[in-house]
């Protein structure tokens, strides 16, 4: 193939249209190239978001200044190997409207101190891939009112949704109980609370 092309550039005469062929055909390389770049970016994001929004377990509509939270089921977490992943997504549009103003939100984590777990939050990150960012801190420990005690985590980060841009960011929660704890009667009959907590407000 080079070789043909070689021979094509050496039977034209002119300089010019040596020139001409040689642009032409390096704008063509660079073109395949470009193309193909693209593709891939296009097919790696594409699997990306599939693996994102993949078994979403919980939708939430953030459409204004609000404040939702919801419980994880506590039976599902038992000592594995393997951590309990569960995942949800915040939106500021739903089926029915869009949010008609500029919003900022947090999103919390309380748990009952019950259990020794570890627990990770990710955003709009596919976990077990790469160096996703965990979100949680170290936890504080506080009492509430009726004395019973709970680990909160509060990422530092507020996420803003523009009014005028349908935005779904989708959570990765991670928990994480060693196997190891089965064979410890201490836990038997234990079950945690986690409760997920979503605090929104209007940006002026």
């Amino acid at each position: 193939m080079i070789k043909r092309i070689y021979k094509k550039i050496m039977r034209i005469n002119h300089l010019e249209e040596k020139m001409r062929f040689l642009l032409l055909a390096l704008g063509l390389l660079c073109l395949f190239l470009l193309a193909g770049s693209l593709l891939e970016r296009a097919y790696a994001r594409y699997q990306t978001n599939v693996k994102l929004n993949a078994s979403i377990d919980r939708a939430l509509y953030v459409l204004g200044e609000d404040k939702m939270s919801f419980n994880l089921e506590p039976d599902r977490i038992v000592p594995s190997d393997d951590p309990f992943v569960y995942k949800f997504s915040i939106s500021n549009f739903d089926d029915k409207e869009d949010s008609d103003v500029d919003i900022s939100y947090t999103v919390d984590v309380r748990t009952t101190t019950n259990l020794p777990l570890t627990i990770e939050l990710y955003r709009n990150e596919v976990y077990g891939e790469g160096n996703p960012t965990n979100l949680l801190g170290g936890a504080v420990i506080k009492q509430d009112v009726d004395g019973a005690w709970y680990r909160t985590y509060k990422p530092s980060e507020e996420f803003e949704m523009p009014f005028d841009q349908n935005v779904t960011d989708i959570y990765t929660l991670v928990v994480v109980f060693p196997k190891i704890y089965a064979e410890d009667t201490t836990y038997a009959d234990c079950i945690e609370n986690i409760e997920i907590t979503v605090n929104s407000r209007q940006l002026i």
